[in-house]
């Protein structure tokens, strides 16, 4: 099937560099090039087109304007903004409404491999309505009472970073949401940040300030029609895992850098539920039911009521956010490590291993036991089941001291 990209740019200069920068992928990918929103709406209309790209400023139309026109009529669409209008402003208002935001000028082989990867990513889903779900999202759902405490934090007079990153490690979506911004070419870092704290820090507490505002993760959450406690059972798990997967990774001797990231794939690795629960609100009603029903895991029910795992939808999501490599095999491979290739400790393995963990709860202090959770096959061919069973005591005694 023809893969097909829109470029919308009134800068004639910047179309013609476009066009010679993709000559050679004219075999694979088909590219239509647009002056203005309104001829880039009239190509969308003709036809399906995959990845739009597109400038932020024209004479007409706005930016802005344009990508919610494209959300609410092709949500199918990956949105990518190719700006050299770097404003924060306009930054925050696009957070919502762009899958990526990179700035001009950017390397040709940068752009094409975000092209690339966000073909590879539409790939992983074969359903044309869960698509449709998962490019509407721009945020993900945080829990009201978290937002109330993050508000009070960031209005203190002396406002700590730590103090704001403490609470914002707390809500998935919020360190998605942060990770995908810090990530963005707009702040020109040269390595990929995978801490929310250092997410926090480097963009600094007004504009942590201003995200939070301006996003709609928390309001997204006063939708969801179920109990609470499932979803409080969601946060207090996220959590758990997080947490035990630091813990392994500083037992595993890993850098502090590889250990915040291994936290962060922990407080990152069930946001497929969030999102099932948030915008498949009947189908989330029916995977618990079923489960309620005939028992088995959560990946199971899914799979039969909705033909994918929260796992996949995921890692979709965090992978069209821009977000680090790693985070996204991880969340997409925490039930199943070796469905990515992997053979040793990454942070798929660690956040497949943290998950076993916290799922096990009271058990995980009876070594003896094995956990159902952990895939041991993998383990044992990875040659880590040794170091398992003294990272389970470790993290038994984090469990225990936990609820005291």
């Amino acid at each position: 099937m023809t893969k097909t990209i829109l470029f919308v740019d009134e800068e004639e200069y910047a179309r013609k560099a476009l066009q010679r920068a993709f000559r050679d992928m004219q075999g694979e990918w088909e590219m239509h090039f647009a002056v203005d929103p309104g001829k880039g709406l009239q190509i969308l209309a003709a036809g399906s087109v995959d990845v739009l790209i597109t400038e932020m400023v024209f004479a007409g139309q706005g930016g802005l304007e344009f990508l919610e026109s494209v959300r609410q009529r092709y949500p199918q669409t990956v949105r990518i903004v190719l700006s050299g209008y770097a404003d924060r402003n306009v930054l925050l208002k696009s957070a919502d409404l762009a899958h990526q935001y990179i700035v001009k000028p950017c390397d040709d082989d940068t752009l094409k491999a975000t092209v690339a990867r966000a073909f590879m990513l539409k790939e992983l889903l074969d359903q044309a309505p869960l698509k449709q779900v998962l490019t509407r999202i721009g945020a993900l759902p945080s829990l009201p009472a978290r937002y109330a405490e993050l508000a009070a934090a960031l209005d203190a007079e002396e406002a700590s970073v730590q103090q704001v990153a403490d609470i914002v490690e707390k809500e998935p979506g919020l360190v998605a949401k942060l990770l995908q911004l810090v990530n963005s070419s707009f702040f020109g870092r040269p390595q990929r940040i995978t801490s929310a704290a250092m997410a926090v820090s480097l963009l600094g507490l007004d504009l942590v300030r201003a995200i939070v505002l301006a996003s709609s993760t928390f309001d997204q959450f006063k939708g969801l029609n179920v109990k609470g406690s499932t979803i409080d059972a969601m946060w207090s798990h996220a959590a758990a895992t997080a947490a035990m997967a630091k813990t392994i990774a500083k037992a595993a001797g890993l850098d502090a850098k590889m250990a915040d990231t291994a936290f962060t794939c922990g407080v990152l690795h069930d946001i497929g539920k969030l999102l099932i629960a948030a915008h498949l609100n009947d189908a989330f009603k029916a995977i618990t039911a079923r489960m309620r029903r005939q028992g088995g895991s959560m990946a199971a029910a899914e799979m039969a009521v909705i033909g994918t795992t929260h796992a996949a939808l995921g890692a979709y999501l965090l992978g069209l956010w821009g977000l680090p490599e790693a985070i996204v095999k991880a969340v997409a491979g925490h039930h199943c490590p070796t469905a990515q290739g992997m053979s040793g400790l990454d942070m798929a393995a660690i956040a497949h291993i943290a998950n076993g963990f916290a799922n096990a709860g009271k058990q995980l202090a009876d070594t003896r036991q094995p956990l159902a959770d952990l895939d041991y096959a993998f383990l044992n061919t990875s040659g880590l089941a040794e170091a398992v069973t003294q990272w389970r005591e470790l993290c038994a005694r984090l469990l225990a001291g936990e609820a005291h």
